[in-house]
């Protein structure tokens, strides 16, 4: 299954050094939200050159003045989508994905009420929501299409090897006023097929990338 990674250059020198997609540890690159699952790395279908973009200094590290960053003082921060084929034995679905899921009158929404004494389906809860589903994800793993099928992400458990990539879109700066979505079900649901588009391609021309490099091409 054809599926995309966002990051930074730099992060890909490392990536292309270990050989391997490791899981993050620690906060990762959002500020302001829930820590990841410290077991999974984050793809999408869709959503690779938005996520590319936020990991980059300029957008992820709030040390940097707006103003200040000035993207060719910066060689490795430049943003990159990597393009992964993955077996779907490994995926689980992203915990987002469940907790938005979860607030709508369904089935899964009837299970965890079950398990979460607190449970309650305001925007409130939602960090609690996400949790649950992050502690229990071996428990959802079934429904990881339903995650990629709701809001166009998923993850896959440990570490991707450097084969499994196929080539890497070096985007030029000016994408990121292409790609700025809100990552909601309603936003899939509406605009989900412009950037499944965006992913598998137009991100890889000359009007997105300055380069693509093929995975042969890795040093």
């Amino acid at each position: 299954m054809k599926l995309y990674h966002g990051t930074s250059y730099r992060n890909l020198q490392q990536i292309i050094k270990t050989k391997s997609i490791v899981p993050r540890k620690g906060d990762g690159n959002w500020k302001h939200t829930l820590k990841s699952n410290p077991e999974m790395v984050y793809l999408t279908n869709c959503y690779g050159c938005y996520f590319a973009f936020n990991s980059t200094y300029h957008l992820a590290d709030e040390s940097i003045p707006d103003g200040e960053y000035d993207a060719n003082n910066y060689d490795d921060d430049k943003a990159v989508v990597l393009e992964i084929d993955v077996s779907p034995k490994n995926l689980y679905p992203d915990e987002d994905a469940l907790e938005q899921v979860s607030r709508l009158d369904n089935d899964l929404n009837k299970h965890i009420k079950q398990f979460m004494s607190d449970y309650d389906d305001s925007i409130d809860y939602m960090a609690d929501r996400t949790n649950f589903f992050i502690d229990n994800y071996e428990q959802y793993k079934d429904l990881w299409k339903t995650s990629l099928d709701a809001l166009g992400t998923v993850c896959h458990k440990g570490k991707i090897h450097i084969n499994h990539i196929k080539r890497v879109a070096v985007l030029h700066p000016h994408a990121f006023l292409y790609s700025q979505p809100t990552i909601t079900i309603a936003n899939y649901r509406y605009k989900g097929a412009d950037y499944r588009k965006e992913c598998s391609e137009l991100i890889w021309s000359k009007e997105y990338s300055s380069k693509v490099i093929k995975n042969k091409d890795f040093k």
